[in-house]
């Protein structure tokens, strides 16, 4: 039977901003209405390393904990246009884990924010982020 290529998925391939082992990871029930087009990309994959609270919704506060981060690439959307009305989806999440900041901020296209950086920073978050 002759072999034949075919394309089976689109988008853009994501690095991972993990160092090291990822330890206990959790499906986490993602809420989709928190996210933007920063952690979310044009064909609707979450993006790996995106930080989460343990509600499953995004970081947009200091006093928030940073529950864990999302291993790898996963379709919650069908695009950024209407995040808001995407119903809720389970991703899978490393509570104790290393991130590399550049690697993160290249794939997001932005700096992490200030309340990332306070609930990476916070008491009882098990996530921990570097430069090299």
């Amino acid at each position: 039977m002759p072999l034949s290529v075919t394309t089976t998925a689109g988008g853009t391939v994501h690095p991972s901003p993990f160092i090291g082992p990822i330890n206990h990871t959790v499906q986490l029930l993602v809420d989709i209405s928190t996210l933007s087009a920063d952690e979310v990309d044009a064909s609707g994959y979450i993006r790996p390393g995106t930080i989460l609270q343990q509600t499953g919704a995004a970081i947009s506060a200091p006093a928030q904990i940073a529950y864990g981060c999302v291993v790898e690439a996963t379709k919650v959307a069908t695009g950024v246009a209407g995040l808001a009305s995407e119903p809720d989806v389970e991703v899978g999440v490393a509570l104790y884990c290393v991130l590399n900041r550049d690697i993160m901020e290249d794939s997001m296209g932005r700096v992490l924010s200030a309340d990332e950086l306070a609930a990476i920073d916070v008491a009882g978050s098990h996530v921990a982020i570097t430069n090299t």
